[in-house]
């Protein structure tokens, strides 16, 4: 068997540690991407919560119509289990101010999270209570918000609003009582 010259066995050396090199980099530099946040917790979860807060915040304190439209995809789906389903336009138009009607949105403490949606974005699940000023109860609901990732930022695509039913406050570490992510 005929051995290599020396300089092509110092070439091949140095390619294959060249090699070695860029995969210890590629796998250094890759740990921290494949490193998910848990549902509940980590840098997605809370840009997402960030995301959650803006939305009520447009739909329910500020009533900022031009803050909410520009929260969704131009083909916006909506689906609630007491009202039905709207789509694109219909879903980006505020159609009341719900502070004007004394409505508050409450997020239910621990209730937030989000898993990732490779090459899209994201799904958010939670829940959620409203109530009326000066009316007994409160309602909660589940709710599931489709965001997707562009290049501006973050839009939502689909949202499910369901289980809508009379709210019962659950005892501490059980959900726990409503944290408020808006107030008016």
């Amino acid at each position: 068997m005929q051995q290599m010259p020396m300089r092509r066995q110092v070439a091949a050396f140095r390619s294959r540690s060249r090699q070695m090199v860029a995969g210890v980099c590629v796998a250094a530099l890759a740990t921290p991407c494949l490193a998910q946040d848990t549902p509940s917790s980590g840098p997605l979860h809370d840009e997402l919560a960030g995301m959650d807060s803006a939305l009520f915040e447009a739909a329910f304190v500020t009533c900022d119509a031009g803050k909410f439209r520009s929260i969704f995809t131009d083909d916006a789906e909506f689906y609630h289990d007491k009202t039905g389903a709207s789509f694109g336009e219909a879903v980006k138009v505020m159609k009341s101010c719900p502070r004007d009607n004394g409505v508050t949105r409450t997020l239910v403490p621990g209730s937030l999270e989000v898993y990732p949606m490779q090459g899209y974005g994201a799904v958010q699940v939670g829940r959620h209570v409203f109530a009326k000023k000066g009316e007994p109860g409160s309602e909660e609901a589940k709710f599931v918000h489709l965001w997707k990732r562009e290049a501006g930022g973050w839009r939502l695509a689909r949202v499910l609003s369901f289980d809508h039913r009379p709210y019962a406050p659950r005892a501490p570490g059980l959900g726990g009582e409503p944290r408020s992510s808006v107030q008016p």
